[in-house]
């Protein structure tokens, strides 16, 4: 099996965030401050991420798999569109869902230091964060639900071409669950830059 993870196009809550933005910014207004839900849909670059990784993706896709947060869902629909697959064939998955921060999720470093004291939470390149304590996930949590999708993936047909539409986090984990006994630590060193497209064999 083929298997494409494609991290889901820019957010404005990526931009103010900085989550891994390397592209200008955009004209439009920014639609995101600290403190807001992070479960925001794509900006105009985002949407422009999204059909560049359409681009990249073979044209007989199998199956298409997202996350249901909206900046995923869009970028999804975005790629159908330019595949010319019916949006309504997407099969929205929990265990593609990014991790959650909990009461610090959208929040600045000034805003997380006033309520951690600066405690560390783990890091997000090595997958190691567990923000349990302020009603989170772990890394626990996302390696065992992950884990039990590419299990499930692993018993479809050898010859599928199939993209899982999700977020820079669970893209990192996939590497951590598949290459880790070989490369220990190798999640850190991937480079997950939105709309970048990540290829697997099962």
């Amino acid at each position: 099996m083929r298997l494409f993870f494609v991290r889901h196009g820019e957010t404005d809550a990526n931009r103010v965030l900085q989550h891994g933005v390397d592209t200008p910014p955009h004209d439009a207004p920014v639609v995101f401050k600290h403190g807001d839900d992070t479960n925001v849909p794509l900006n105009p670059n985002g949407r422009k991420h999204a059909w560049d990784a359409a681009q990249n993706l073979p044209d007989d896709i199998t199956r298409i798999l997202a996350s249901p947060l909206l900046r995923t869902r869009e970028t999804a629909e975005i790629i159908c569109e330019e595949k010319g697959i019916d949006k309504g064939v997407v099969a929205f998955r929990e265990e593609l869902r990014e991790y959650h921060q909990g009461r610090l999720e959208g929040l600045s470093p000034e805003q997380k230091f006033a309520i951690t004291g600066g405690e560390k939470e783990g890091s997000g390149l090595l997958c190691t964060y567990d923000y349990t304590e302020y009603g989170g996930d772990s890394w626990e949590t996302i390696h065992k639900r992950l884990s039990s999708l590419l299990q499930g993936l692993r018993k479809e047909d050898k010859a599928a071409h199939v993209v899982c539409v999700t977020s820079g986090g669970v893209i990192r984990m996939a590497y951590k669950i598949l290459f880790e006994a070989q490369a220990p630590g190798i999640s850190a060193h991937i480079l997950v830059k939105n709309g970048s497209v990540h290829e697997f064999r099962l």
